[in-house]
């Protein structure tokens, strides 16, 4: 891993359907935003929509209403967190940019998204890749993607599973090829983990480039205070997710629970440095600051409006030393 390594997506060259460069905002990819917009109209959530307070973000939960209310205020927010990771247009970080680039450029890729939540980041990297390729910008290799999407709440499924009906059209015009699975997933319980690992080792059969994607948790892992109970499973998670080609990706919101000191992602570099030592990872080291980025993005059903999202990001390379 070479943190100074150039990025292998120049940001010159982010087409405007993506990035308004001059006013730096970010515009979700039309795939995903088409098939949010429509969804939104199908369950009749427009005013929820319209009615989201910044000061006051939904955080989700198992219900019907708490995932309406999070789907309806707070997809499109994860969307462009996910979208501004792998795009980098300000190049604050370029090796997690660099990261995503060569696992999505093509090939057979066993994609784990957990949890996924209605699917906003696996959906927004594959999306903005599916653009990239329209563009001219990436080389359109087929793209052979089986996705595990891991999530508790079934109403958040049943989002998922919609939005790909939605965008699978348009992303096989540009040979991305889509097989998923959305399972019922605990964090805090072992025998839920087990059933996601079973599955993640079968799928790796036929898709052995694995990429295993942590986005938006630092609320329950951290607000919640679930982190011990959860840390077993993480454990076992990134000990089978382990092996050659094989990467992990950690997004948060930049804000303190997550970046500050004793937050997430110093567990995260602790865990590195005794409980999952053997794995190749230079993030651990703390005199290297968690990479983070923040921009503006337009909303979907507001274009004159926009919003801004703030990430932090930590790639995590699961290929061991011994």
């Amino acid at each position: 891993m070479n943190w100074s390594e150039p990025k292998l997506l120049d940001s010159k060259l982010i087409p405007k359907s993506l990035w308004n460069a001059e006013k730096e905002i970010l515009l979700l990819p039309s795939c995903v935003t088409k098939a949010y917009i429509a969804l939104i109209n199908r369950h009749n959530l427009e005013d929820l929509a319209n009615s989201r307070d910044s000061k006051k973000p939904p955080t989700g939960g198992l219900t019907q209403e708490k995932t309406d209310e999070h789907f309806a205020q707070a997809f499109d927010g994860s969307v462009a967190r996910a979208q501004l990771a792998l795009l980098d247009p300000k190049d604050d970080a370029i090796h997690a940019a660099n990261t995503y680039i060569r696992s999505l450029a093509g090939n057979k890729l066993s994609l784990t998204d957990a949890p996924c939540g209605a699917g906003a980041a696996a959906f927004s990297f594959l999306a903005n890749i599916a653009e990239l390729r329209e563009k001219g910008v990436l080389p359109r290799q087929p793209l052979d993607v089986y996705l595990i999407g891991a999530e508790l709440s079934e109403p958040a499924r049943v989002y998922a599973q919609s939005l790909l009906n939605e965008m699978r059209g348009e992303l096989e015009k540009q040979a991305i090829f889509i097989e998923a699975e959305f399972m019922t997933w605990d964090v805090t319980d072992s025998l839920s983990n087990t059933d996601l690992i079973r599955k993640m080792t079968l799928v790796s059969h036929s898709h052995p480039r694995r990429m295993l994607i942590v986005a938006n948790f630092n609320g329950f892992l951290e607000k919640e205070r679930k982190r011990k109970d959860a840390e077993p499973q993480f454990d076992e998670l990134f000990r089978h997710a382990s092996g050659k080609d094989s990467v992990a990706l950690w997004i948060e919101p930049d804000m303190n629970r997550a970046t500050g000191n004793g937050g997430l992602f110093d567990w995260l570099r602790n865990q590195f440095k005794t409980v999952w030592n053997k794995f190749i990872q230079e993030i651990s080291d703390s005199t290297k600051p968690v990479p983070t980025s923040s921009a503006e993005f337009q909303l979907p059903l507001t274009l004159e409006k926009t919003a801004n999202v703030r990430l932090a990001v930590m790639p995590l390379k699961l290929e061991r030393t011994g």
